[in-house]
């Protein structure tokens, strides 16, 4: 939750932002009104609270511009003048279609400020899970993809897709900003299933282009305990004329084995449907060697802990090996994510790994800039 304070008293300021934290708030103040927009475009606030009387800008202004950036946040007016002064900028406000929750007079009581935040911080969540509702059947969602290639071969071998939520506020929002919050929401699945869906719809696009690139997407422990999905998704490559050998689902070592038995069962008819299984962010849960040995993954992808620090943690390097000895001493292909630089490009090279995913080959992009991508990636190549 984002609080953006805009005062030009710095006592005041702190005060607020003291209140604002202890309730849950990231908080900006802003002193000078010539930085409001500014303010605005790069910390989109859930909350304001302005002062009517800025320098350089009076609140008649302040005002005009909060409804051209910033008409979804909760607003506060804060004024030393006369309550008369504080009501008719309230209703000029919600006349700009601002969303005015309250006003008050300077000096500020710590009481009301922090009684006020305790019910904008609510209404921030209330209003949030809605967002997140509507956002799927808003088609506000979309995949980005990440290249995956041979480490030795430096040829494309696939690709990663990763959910983003196009936020009307907010812009770009990255899966740590609404994962957790969806599933306290109970809406992972109808995530899961536009992930599921889009992924498959892009691999065909790709594999009917003669692209024949594996399509990787993560599922949680949920959707790992649902019998049906196995099915699911052979319907749906059947739909789009898409072999199933073309999909990888991607599931963390911990979640995996939340539930061995029944994820056991999910994954052997996985597999018998010639769909690859990674095992992601391996060494950083608590499987143990026979239960990774039994559970019938493909492919296992070491943690970016270990990849990005490797060139510089001799530890982390003796780690990164004795994880790709393991994998391929149990016939798993092994990819190493986070190769952020050509010194860990270099260095998983040398230590055996197979695969190569990070910053240093591509950074996750829209389906349309993909064909741009390979062709540049494929002419560095040659």
């Amino acid at each position: 939750m984002r609080l953006l304070i805009i005062d030009d008293e710095e006592d005041i300021c702190d005060l607020i932002a003291e209140i604002g934290q202890r309730n849950g708030f990231e908080t900006r103040t802003v002193s000078n009104a010539e930085n409001v927009q500014n303010a605005l475009g790069d910390f989109p606030p859930d909350v304001i609270m302005m002062d009517l009387m800025m320098p350089g800008m009076d609140g008649v202004e302040l005002l005009r511009t909060l409804a051209e950036k910033a008409k979804a946040a909760q607003l506060c007016l804060v004024s030393g003048s006369d309550s008369r002064v504080l009501n008719g900028a309230r209703r000029l406000g919600s006349a700009h279609g601002l969303n005015v929750v309250a006003a008050m007079e300077k000096p500020l009581s710590i009481a009301n400020l922090d009684a006020f935040f305790k019910t904008a911080a609510a209404n921030v969540k209330k209003n949030d899970g809605e967002d997140r509702g509507l956002a799927i059947s808003n088609g506000e969602f979309s995949l980005y993809y990440q290249p995956v290639v041979g480490l030795s071969s430096r040829e494309m071998k696939g690709v990663e897709a990763l959910v983003r939520w196009n936020h009307p506020d907010k812009g770009i929002l990255m899966p740590d900003a609404f994962i957790r919050q969806m599933a306290n929401d109970g809406l992972m699945h109808s995530l899961t299933e536009f992930v599921i869906k889009a992924s498959i719809r892009q691999a065909a696009t790709l594999y009917a282009a003669g692209e024949h690139l594996t399509m990787s997407m993560n599922v949680t422990a949920s959707t790992l305990l649902d019998l049906s999905l196995p099915d699911q998704i052979s319907d749906i490559c059947a739909q789009y004329n898409l072999p199933p050998e073309m999909l990888i689902l991607e599931v963390t070592e911990s979640e995996a084995m939340r539930d061995v038995t029944r994820t056991m069962d999910v994954l052997l008819r996985l597999r018998l449907r010639n769909i690859g299984v990674s095992i992601d962010d391996f060494g950083t849960g608590h499987a143990s060697l026979s239960e990774l040995q039994r559970m019938p993954f493909s492919e296992l992808k070491i943690d970016k802990s270990f990849v990005t620090t490797a060139p510089t943690n001799n530890d982390q390097a003796v780690i990164a090996k004795s994880i790709i000895d393991l994998g391929h001493n149990i016939g798993l292909r092994v990819i190493a994510e986070g190769i952020e630089d050509e010194r860990a490009w270099d260095l998983m090279r040398e230590k055996g790994c197979d695969l190569a995913q990070g910053y240093f080959v591509g950074h996750p992009m829209p389906a349309q800039e993909l064909a741009t991508w390979m062709d540049a990636w494929r002419n560095k190549k040659g």
